[in-house]
C-alpha cells in the first residue's frame, strides 16, 4: 500500500504507462494518457492517492484517493468525465489478486472507512468478484445502479444495414434533411488531426456555448482531452457547418477499433435543420466504413435518443462498501443494509400491486 500527492502519482502512471495502457484496450478511461489528463485537470492540491497493492502480485494494484476533508472515505479515480472505472489494473488478474488488493486497504492510516467504486462494468468477472473479496477481508459491500450504457455491436456492419434497422422516424428525417448538407452553405466535417484541431475545438466551443449545455465545471478538460485524441489519433470530431458557422458539434474518440461518442451540442437557433441527426449519421457512416469498428459507444446515460441509434444496452454499476473493523465503518454499513432492505421492500411490494391488479 502506498499513499501519494499529486506530482507523486503523476510519475506512478508514467512509470507504468503500458501496464494502464494494456487495459485502455477495453477501458479507454484507464489508459495513462486518460489519467494523467484526469489527474492535472480534476485533482485537487488536498487530495491523497491511494495505491493499494497485491501481495502475490505487485503488478496488480487498485487506484483510489481520499481528501483532507473526508479522509475516512476512499473513491475511484473517475468522475462523470469517465464512463467506465477499472478497479483492479494488471495482467491477467485473477479473482484472488482482487481479494488481496482489497485486504491491502486495511493498511491505510488513518484507517478507510468506506470505498465507493463506479462506475463499473456489471457483467464484468472482476465486478461480480469484487463484493465478494470486500466480504473475505473484513467489510460489508453492495453494489448498486450507476446508469444505462447504450451500445452498437458493429462488426462487419454496413451503413446501409445500419439505417435499414433505424427506426422509420429517424430514417426519414436523416434522408429529407441530409439533403441540405451535401454541400454548398451547408456542409460537414470530420477533424481527426494535423491543422485543422485547434480550429474544430474552436468551433466545438463556441457550438458548446450556444447549446442547452450547462457550462462545464472543468472548461479545458474537454479540449485538452481533444488535443491529447488529436496528437495520438483517435480523434474523430464531427461538424455541421452553415454558412462559415458551425451549428453542431460532435466529439468522439476511437481506440482499439471502438468508438465513443463523448460530447455533442448544437446550437438551438438552427434546430429545425436537424444538424446533430444528420451529424451523427455522417459520424457513424466514418466508423463503419472507414474505421471499421467493432462497437459504437454512447457512453453514459438512458437518455431516450440514444435507443434509436444503438441497438444494445448494459449497465454501470457502482459497489461502496464498509470496513467492519472500525465503528465509522460498522455505521455506514448498518445504513447502507437499511437502505438496500427499503429497496428491496419497494420492489416486493410493487411486484405485488402489479399481480393484484391483473
Amino acid at each position: 500500500m502506498r499513499l501519494m500527492r499529486k506530482d507523486e502519482m503523476l510519475r506512478f502512471i508514467a512509470d507504468r504507462r503500458h501496464v494502464f495502457d494494456a487495459e485502455a484496450q477495453n477501458n479507454p478511461f484507464a489508459s495513462s494518457a486518460w489519467l494523467v489528463h484526469f489527474i492535472e485537470q480534476v485533482a485537487a492540491s488536498d487530495w491523497t492517492f491511494i495505491i493499494a497493492e497485491s501481495a502475490l502480485d505487485p503488478g496488480a494494484f487498485m487506484l483510489l484517493y481520499r481528501t483532507s476533508e473526508r479522509p475516512q472515505r476512499a473513491l475511484a479515480v473517475a468522475n462523470y468525465y469517465a464512463s467506465l472505472y477499472s478497479p483492479v489494473v494488471g495482467v491477467d488478474i485473477a479473482s484472488s489478486r482482487t481479494t488481496e488488493v482489497v485486504r491491502d486497504l486495511r493498511r491505510v492510516s488513518p484507517t478507510i472507512a468506506t470505498v465507493d467504486l463506479s462506475p463499473l462494468d456489471g457483467h464484468e468477472r472482476q465486478t461480480i468478484d469484487l463484493c465478494r473479496s470486500f466480504s473475505r477481508a473484513g467489510w460489508y459491500a453492495r453494489r448498486y445502479f450507476c446508469f444505462g450504457n447504450w451500445f452498437l455491436p458493429s462488426q462487419n456492419l454496413t451503413f446501409e444495414d445500419y439505417m435499414a434497422a433505424r427506426p422509420s422516424q429517424l430514417r426519414n428525417t436523416w434522408t429529407r434533411k441530409a439533403k441540405r448538407f451535401d454541400g454548398g452553405s451547408a456542409r460537414l466535417e470530420l477533424v481527426t488531426s494535423g491543422g485543422r484541431a485547434a480550429d474544430g475545438i474552436d468551433a466545438f466551443r463556441q457550438v458548446y456555448g450556444k447549446s442547452w449545455k450547462k457550462p462545464e465545471p472543468y472548461p479545458d478538460f474537454v479540449p485538452g482531452w481533444a488535443k491529447i485524441c488529436s496528437e495520438n489519433g483517435w480523434l474523430r470530431l464531427g461538424i455541421a457547418w452553415l454558412n462559415d458557422q458551425p451549428i453542431a458539434v460532435q466529439f468522439w474518440f476511437t481506440r482499439s477499433r471502438r468508438a465513443y461518442i463523448f460530447k455533442l451540442a448544437y446550437d438551438e437557433k438552427y434546430a429545425k435543420l436537424s444538424a446533430g441527426t444528420v451529424l451523427t449519421a455522417f459520424m457513424i457512416r466514418h466508423s463503419l466504413e472507414q474505421d471499421q469498428v467493432v462497437e459504437i459507444d454512447y457512453l453514459t446515460g438512458d437518455d431516450v435518443y440514444k435507443r434509436d441509434w444503438m441497438a444494445a444496452r448494459r449497465e454501470r454499476v457502482g459497489v461502496r462498501a464498509c470496513y467492519l473493523g472500525n465503528v465509522r465503518g460498522i455505521a455506514m454499513a448498518a445504513v447502507e443494509a437499511i437502505g438496500a432492505g427499503k429497496k428491496l421492500l419497494h420492489r416486493a411490494s410493487g411486484r405485488q400491486a402489479e399481480q393484484t391488479g391483473r
